[in-house]
Protein backbone atom coordinates (compact mmCIF):
# COMPACT_ATOMS: atom_id res chain seq x y z
CA UNK A 1 0.00 0.00 0.00
CA UNK A 2 1.65 3.30 -0.72
CA UNK A 3 2.10 6.05 2.02
CA UNK A 4 0.18 9.27 1.36
CA UNK A 5 3.22 11.92 0.94
CA UNK A 6 3.55 14.38 3.82
CA UNK A 7 2.38 17.92 3.06
CA UNK A 8 4.75 20.26 5.26
CA UNK A 9 2.86 23.93 6.05
CA UNK A 10 4.56 27.11 6.85
CA UNK A 11 3.95 27.80 10.62
CA UNK A 12 4.49 31.44 12.27
CA UNK A 13 3.55 29.81 15.53
CA UNK A 14 1.66 33.36 15.97
CA UNK A 15 5.20 35.26 16.06
CA UNK A 16 6.03 38.77 14.45
CA UNK A 17 9.15 40.77 15.61
CA UNK A 18 11.76 42.67 13.53
CA UNK A 19 14.49 41.47 11.81
CA UNK A 20 16.97 41.87 14.70
CA UNK A 21 14.92 39.27 16.61
CA UNK A 22 14.88 36.70 14.13
CA UNK A 23 16.82 33.24 15.36
CA UNK A 24 18.83 33.86 12.12
CA UNK A 25 19.93 37.06 13.04
CA UNK A 26 23.85 37.25 14.12
CA UNK A 27 23.79 33.33 13.80
CA UNK A 28 27.62 32.56 14.55
CA UNK A 29 27.82 28.89 14.81
CA UNK A 30 27.27 25.59 12.99
CA UNK A 31 25.57 23.58 16.47
CA UNK A 32 23.44 26.90 16.94
CA UNK A 33 22.66 26.78 13.25
CA UNK A 34 21.90 22.74 13.79
CA UNK A 35 19.99 23.67 16.57
CA UNK A 36 17.53 26.52 15.04
CA UNK A 37 16.95 24.51 12.03
CA UNK A 38 15.84 21.43 13.89
CA UNK A 39 18.28 19.00 11.91
CA UNK A 40 21.26 16.78 12.96
CA UNK A 41 25.18 17.21 11.71
CA UNK A 42 24.46 13.92 9.53
CA UNK A 43 21.12 14.71 7.85
CA UNK A 44 22.64 18.34 6.72
CA UNK A 45 25.65 16.68 5.43
CA UNK A 46 23.39 13.98 3.23
CA UNK A 47 21.62 16.94 2.31
CA UNK A 48 24.47 19.36 1.18
CA UNK A 49 26.00 16.48 -0.66
CA UNK A 50 23.16 15.12 -2.60
CA UNK A 51 21.85 15.89 -6.14
CA UNK A 52 18.27 14.69 -5.29
CA UNK A 53 16.64 16.72 -3.45
CA UNK A 54 14.27 18.30 -5.92
CA UNK A 55 11.69 16.71 -8.16
CA UNK A 56 11.57 19.03 -11.68
CA UNK A 57 8.92 19.13 -13.85
CA UNK A 58 7.00 21.83 -16.08
CA UNK A 59 3.96 23.07 -15.54
CA UNK A 60 1.24 24.96 -17.60
CA UNK A 61 -0.12 27.98 -16.60
CA UNK A 62 -3.18 29.84 -17.22
CA UNK A 63 -1.55 31.78 -20.03
CA UNK A 64 -0.79 28.19 -21.55
CA UNK A 65 3.17 29.32 -21.21
CA UNK A 66 4.96 26.41 -19.55
CA UNK A 67 7.28 26.73 -16.75
CA UNK A 68 9.74 24.58 -14.88
CA UNK A 69 8.82 23.76 -11.32
CA UNK A 70 11.81 23.19 -8.59
CA UNK A 71 10.20 21.34 -5.96
CA UNK A 72 12.16 20.30 -2.55
CA UNK A 73 11.35 16.57 -2.05
CA UNK A 74 11.70 14.84 1.54
CA UNK A 75 13.86 16.02 4.02
CA UNK A 76 14.57 19.28 2.18
CA UNK A 77 10.89 20.39 1.57
CA UNK A 78 10.73 20.29 5.36
CA UNK A 79 14.04 21.89 5.90
CA UNK A 80 12.44 24.82 3.23
CA UNK A 81 9.32 25.03 5.27
CA UNK A 82 11.20 25.26 8.61
CA UNK A 83 13.44 27.91 7.11
CA UNK A 84 10.28 29.65 5.15
CA UNK A 85 8.40 29.45 9.00
CA UNK A 86 10.81 31.28 10.68
CA UNK A 87 11.66 34.17 7.85
CA UNK A 88 7.44 34.83 7.58
CA UNK A 89 7.53 36.09 11.42
CA UNK A 90 9.64 38.93 10.07
CA UNK A 91 7.81 41.51 10.08
CA UNK A 92 7.41 43.10 6.39
CA UNK A 93 7.34 46.65 5.53
CA UNK A 94 3.88 48.58 4.71
CA UNK A 95 3.94 48.50 0.81
CA UNK A 96 4.33 44.38 1.03
CA UNK A 97 0.79 42.45 0.68
CA UNK A 98 2.40 39.14 -0.61
CA UNK A 99 2.10 36.61 2.18
CA UNK A 100 0.93 38.74 4.74
CA UNK A 101 -2.13 37.87 6.75
CA UNK A 102 -5.29 39.96 5.68
CA UNK A 103 -3.54 41.52 2.33
CA UNK A 104 -3.84 39.76 -0.78
CA UNK A 105 -3.78 40.58 -4.56
CA UNK A 106 -6.78 42.82 -3.97
CA UNK A 107 -5.52 44.96 -1.50
CA UNK A 108 -2.33 45.13 -3.40
CA UNK A 109 -4.88 46.70 -6.11
CA UNK A 110 -7.09 48.95 -3.78
CA UNK A 111 -3.97 50.68 -2.22
CA UNK A 112 -3.76 52.41 -5.83
CA UNK A 113 -7.21 53.65 -5.95
CA UNK A 114 -8.01 56.82 -7.27
CA UNK A 115 -7.59 59.34 -10.25
CA UNK A 116 -3.54 58.47 -10.44
CA UNK A 117 -0.91 57.73 -13.01
CA UNK A 118 -0.11 54.41 -12.30
CA UNK A 119 3.35 51.82 -13.16
CA UNK A 120 3.02 48.59 -13.10
CA UNK A 121 5.73 46.19 -13.79
CA UNK A 122 7.34 42.86 -12.93
CA UNK A 123 10.31 41.87 -12.49
CA UNK A 124 11.32 38.84 -15.05
CA UNK A 125 12.05 35.55 -13.98
CA UNK A 126 12.05 37.00 -10.23
CA UNK A 127 13.38 33.51 -8.72
CA UNK A 128 15.48 32.13 -11.28
CA UNK A 129 17.52 35.59 -11.59
CA UNK A 130 17.39 35.50 -7.53
CA UNK A 131 20.86 33.74 -7.51
CA UNK A 132 22.78 32.04 -4.64
CA UNK A 133 25.18 35.35 -4.05
CA UNK A 134 22.03 37.16 -3.24
CA UNK A 135 20.79 34.95 -0.89
CA UNK A 136 24.92 34.69 1.05
CA UNK A 137 24.42 38.19 0.86
CA UNK A 138 21.23 38.55 2.89
CA UNK A 139 22.46 35.96 5.32
CA UNK A 140 25.67 37.21 5.98
CA UNK A 141 25.22 41.06 5.66
CA UNK A 142 21.97 41.85 6.88
CA UNK A 143 21.04 39.16 9.32
CA UNK A 144 25.14 39.40 10.37
CA UNK A 145 25.54 35.48 9.62
CA UNK A 146 28.94 34.04 10.35
CA UNK A 147 30.53 33.82 6.49
CA UNK A 148 30.34 29.67 6.98
CA UNK A 149 26.50 29.71 8.18
CA UNK A 150 25.35 32.28 5.68
CA UNK A 151 26.77 29.59 2.81
CA UNK A 152 25.43 26.99 4.52
CA UNK A 153 21.91 28.54 4.47
CA UNK A 154 22.71 29.61 0.64
CA UNK A 155 23.87 26.40 -0.22
CA UNK A 156 20.58 24.48 0.76
CA UNK A 157 17.74 26.63 -0.20
CA UNK A 158 18.99 27.48 -3.43
CA UNK A 159 18.48 25.09 -6.44
CA UNK A 160 21.42 25.18 -8.96
CA UNK A 161 22.45 28.46 -7.84
CA UNK A 162 18.61 30.48 -7.75
CA UNK A 163 15.61 30.42 -5.44
CA UNK A 164 13.91 27.35 -6.76
CA UNK A 165 10.38 27.99 -8.71
CA UNK A 166 8.80 25.43 -6.23
CA UNK A 167 9.47 25.30 -2.45
CA UNK A 168 7.64 27.56 0.08
CA UNK A 169 10.73 29.29 0.98
CA UNK A 170 10.73 30.88 -2.23
CA UNK A 171 8.70 33.95 -1.78
CA UNK A 172 9.77 34.93 1.81
CA UNK A 173 13.03 33.98 0.76
CA UNK A 174 13.01 35.96 -2.52
CA UNK A 175 12.15 39.05 -0.73
CA UNK A 176 14.50 39.09 1.60
CA UNK A 177 17.20 38.44 -0.68
CA UNK A 178 16.77 40.98 -2.61
CA UNK A 179 15.46 44.04 0.30
CA UNK A 180 18.21 46.22 -0.71
CA UNK A 181 16.48 47.05 -4.07
CA UNK A 182 13.17 47.15 -2.24
CA UNK A 183 13.92 49.62 -0.30
CA UNK A 184 16.01 51.87 -3.14
CA UNK A 185 12.55 51.71 -4.62
CA UNK A 186 10.85 52.51 -1.53
CA UNK A 187 12.73 55.17 -0.75
CA UNK A 188 12.22 56.65 -4.69
CA UNK A 189 8.73 56.67 -4.34
CA UNK A 190 8.23 58.47 -0.85
CA UNK A 191 10.67 61.16 -2.30
CA UNK A 192 8.01 61.59 -5.15
CA UNK A 193 5.08 61.63 -3.05
CA UNK A 194 4.30 58.24 -4.72
CA UNK A 195 2.55 54.86 -3.52
CA UNK A 196 4.76 51.79 -4.34
CA UNK A 197 2.71 48.16 -3.30
CA UNK A 198 4.92 44.72 -3.95
CA UNK A 199 2.75 41.78 -4.83
CA UNK A 200 5.89 38.83 -5.14
CA UNK A 201 6.99 40.13 -8.44
CA UNK A 202 4.59 42.57 -9.27
CA UNK A 203 5.66 46.35 -8.56
CA UNK A 204 2.96 48.94 -8.49
CA UNK A 205 3.82 52.84 -8.73
CA UNK A 206 0.51 55.64 -8.16
CA UNK A 207 1.09 59.06 -8.15
CA UNK A 208 1.47 62.79 -9.60
CA UNK A 209 4.84 62.35 -9.92
CA UNK A 210 4.45 58.80 -12.12
CA UNK A 211 5.79 59.33 -15.23
CA UNK A 212 8.07 57.97 -18.27
CA UNK A 213 11.03 59.80 -15.89
CA UNK A 214 10.25 58.03 -13.26
CA UNK A 215 9.51 54.51 -14.92
CA UNK A 216 12.92 54.97 -16.33
CA UNK A 217 14.51 55.53 -12.55
CA UNK A 218 12.50 51.79 -11.70
CA UNK A 219 14.53 50.11 -14.35
CA UNK A 220 17.76 51.59 -13.68
CA UNK A 221 17.52 50.80 -9.71
CA UNK A 222 16.03 46.87 -10.85
CA UNK A 223 18.63 46.50 -13.34
CA UNK A 224 21.50 47.77 -10.51
CA UNK A 225 20.07 45.12 -8.27
CA UNK A 226 20.91 41.64 -11.05
CA UNK A 227 17.06 42.04 -12.65
CA UNK A 228 15.42 42.83 -15.44
CA UNK A 229 11.71 44.89 -15.77
CA UNK A 230 9.73 42.94 -17.70
CA UNK A 231 9.26 45.11 -21.33
CA UNK A 232 6.02 43.21 -21.63
CA UNK A 233 4.23 43.82 -18.45
CA UNK A 234 5.03 47.31 -18.05
CA UNK A 235 2.55 49.63 -18.78
CA UNK A 236 2.19 52.95 -17.28
CA UNK A 237 -1.70 54.35 -17.12
CA UNK A 238 -2.90 58.06 -17.95
CA UNK A 239 -5.19 59.07 -14.67
CA UNK A 240 -8.21 58.16 -16.33
CA UNK A 241 -7.38 54.83 -17.77
CA UNK A 242 -8.72 51.83 -16.52
CA UNK A 243 -6.12 50.49 -14.36
CA UNK A 244 -5.50 46.42 -14.36
CA UNK A 245 -3.00 45.73 -11.19
CA UNK A 246 -2.03 42.38 -9.99
CA UNK A 247 -5.26 40.72 -12.30
CA UNK A 248 -7.56 43.24 -10.70
CA UNK A 249 -9.53 45.98 -12.61
CA UNK A 250 -9.80 49.47 -11.60
CA UNK A 251 -12.19 51.46 -12.84
CA UNK A 252 -14.23 54.73 -11.60
CA UNK A 253 -12.46 54.38 -8.63
CA UNK A 254 -13.82 51.26 -7.86
CA UNK A 255 -12.70 47.32 -8.03
CA UNK A 256 -13.87 45.07 -10.54
CA UNK A 257 -13.42 41.68 -12.70
CA UNK A 258 -11.58 41.57 -15.95
CA UNK A 259 -14.19 40.97 -19.02
CA UNK A 260 -12.70 37.71 -19.56
CA UNK A 261 -13.23 36.37 -16.27
CA UNK A 262 -17.15 37.19 -16.50
CA UNK A 263 -17.50 35.80 -19.73
CA UNK A 264 -15.84 32.94 -18.39
CA UNK A 265 -17.97 32.69 -15.44
CA UNK A 266 -21.28 33.38 -17.71
CA UNK A 267 -20.08 30.53 -20.44
CA UNK A 268 -19.96 28.37 -16.83
CA UNK A 269 -23.58 29.46 -15.78
CA UNK A 270 -25.59 28.93 -18.63
CA UNK A 271 -24.11 25.11 -18.84
CA UNK A 272 -24.59 24.83 -15.25
CA UNK A 273 -28.47 26.23 -15.73
CA UNK A 274 -28.56 23.21 -18.13
CA UNK A 275 -27.41 19.97 -16.04
CA UNK A 276 -28.31 21.59 -12.79
CA UNK A 277 -31.55 19.11 -12.22
CA UNK A 278 -29.63 16.23 -13.89
CA UNK A 279 -28.48 13.82 -11.26
CA UNK A 280 -24.95 13.48 -12.31
CA UNK A 281 -23.66 17.56 -13.03
CA UNK A 282 -19.86 16.60 -14.28
CA UNK A 283 -17.78 17.46 -10.92
CA UNK A 284 -15.01 18.99 -12.84
CA UNK A 285 -17.64 21.71 -14.27
CA UNK A 286 -19.12 22.32 -10.87
CA UNK A 287 -15.85 22.27 -8.94
CA UNK A 288 -15.04 24.94 -11.59
CA UNK A 289 -17.39 26.97 -11.47
CA UNK A 290 -17.22 27.36 -7.55
CA UNK A 291 -13.53 28.25 -7.90
CA UNK A 292 -14.24 31.09 -9.98
CA UNK A 293 -17.07 31.95 -7.97
CA UNK A 294 -15.36 31.66 -4.53
CA UNK A 295 -11.76 33.64 -6.04
CA UNK A 296 -13.89 36.45 -7.61
CA UNK A 297 -16.22 37.19 -4.70
CA UNK A 298 -13.39 38.64 -2.94
CA UNK A 299 -13.08 41.50 -5.57
CA UNK A 300 -17.48 41.42 -6.55
CA UNK A 301 -19.03 39.96 -3.60
CA UNK A 302 -22.51 39.45 -5.21
CA UNK A 303 -20.54 36.34 -6.47
CA UNK A 304 -20.84 34.96 -3.16
CA UNK A 305 -24.82 34.06 -4.17
CA UNK A 306 -24.16 32.55 -6.93
CA UNK A 307 -22.27 30.07 -5.38
CA UNK A 308 -24.52 29.39 -2.89
CA UNK A 309 -26.84 28.29 -5.25
CA UNK A 310 -24.45 25.96 -6.89
CA UNK A 311 -23.49 24.59 -2.92
CA UNK A 312 -27.23 24.09 -2.56
CA UNK A 313 -27.87 22.17 -5.73
CA UNK A 314 -25.12 20.07 -4.98
CA UNK A 315 -26.84 18.98 -1.51
CA UNK A 316 -30.02 18.40 -3.47
CA UNK A 317 -28.77 16.13 -5.58
CA UNK A 318 -26.54 14.52 -3.12
CA UNK A 319 -30.01 13.83 -1.26
CA UNK A 320 -31.85 13.04 -4.43
CA UNK A 321 -29.21 10.17 -5.04
CA UNK A 322 -29.38 9.02 -1.36
CA UNK A 323 -33.43 8.57 -1.42
CA UNK A 324 -33.17 7.06 -5.02
CA UNK A 325 -30.39 4.76 -3.97
CA UNK A 326 -32.69 3.67 -0.78
CA UNK A 327 -35.64 3.10 -2.83
CA UNK A 328 -34.01 1.07 -5.46
CA UNK A 329 -32.32 -1.58 -2.34
CA UNK A 330 -35.90 -1.29 -1.06
CA UNK A 331 -37.54 -2.60 -4.29
CA UNK A 332 -35.04 -5.20 -4.65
Amino acid sequence: MNQKRRTYKINTDGKSYQIHDSPFYKLLSKNKLLSVLCISKEQLITILSSDLNYNVFSQVGKTGKARTIEHPINSVDKLHTRIASLLCRIETPQFMHSGVKGHSHVTNARAHLGSHKTLTTDIKSFFPSTKKAMVFHFFHKRMQCSPDVADILARITTFESHIPTGSRISMPLAFWANMDMFFELERLAKSHNVIMTVYVDDLTFSGKEVNNLFKSTVNKIISKHGHIMHPKKTVLYQHDDVKVITGVVLKNNSVTIKNQQHANIHADMDLWKVVRDDLFVPSSLRNRLLGRLNSLSVISPNLKDKARSINYYKRKSKETKIQLKVATATAV
